[in-house]
């Protein structure tokens, strides 16, 4: 008898599994998201910069920290350079960096993003013209550091060129002006 019961209720349980798991897969069931829901889920929306400026002018952000980028120049890249594109203007620029916030600043982690008005821009990295990134040491409180970046970018001399300096998901300074 504990045997037939047992079976029964294993039997019982089985079924009851089936129809709960068969559901999981039902193409009927509707979203619950709205139409604005999920396109903020697909789109990206960028902040605004803590501060903007132009080429060759200090851009200092509310704690402190000063930015200067050079003015860009066309460049050819070097034999072993990386991320240049054909067909894009190569553009090369320095970014100096001043730290008189209250702490160290970590550049370690720091994007450049630039764009023209026909499209975004590549990073190149290119020892044989310095531009090997930002640098991996904290920049102390009161120090300046110095160094190269390049962009592979869409678009002739003259057309429109932002950069935007990005650290933690946060956009910190935005520099416009024109490729060379």
């Amino acid at each position: 008898m504990k045997t037939l019961a047992t079976s029964s209720r294993a039997l019982i349980i089985s079924a009851a599994l089936i129809l709960l798991l068969s559901a999981c897969g039902s193409k009927t069931v509707e979203s619950t998201l709205t139409q604005e829901e999920g396109k903020a889920l697909t789109e990206t929306v960028e902040a605004a910069p803590q501060a903007t400026g132009g080429f060759d002018s200090p851009v200092i952000t509310p704690d402190k920290i000063s930015y200067t980028l050079s003015s860009p120049s066309h460049f050819v890249p070097g034999k072993f350079a990386a991320g240049q594109l054909p067909d894009l203007t190569n553009e090369k620029f320095t970014v100096t960096v001043t730290n008189n916030s209250a702490a160290a600043l970590d550049l370690a982690a720091l994007i450049v993003k630039g764009s023209t008005a026909s499209g975004e821009c590549v990073d190149i990295f290119d020892g044989d013209n310095s531009m090997a990134g930002a640098p991996t040491d904290p920049l102390a409180v009161g120090a300046t550091t110095t160094f190269a970046w390049g962009l592979s970018c869409p678009g002739k001399a003259g057309i429109d060129f932002s950069v935007v300096l990005s650290n933690a998901g946060v956009n910190i300074v935005e520099v416009t002006g024109k490729l060379a």
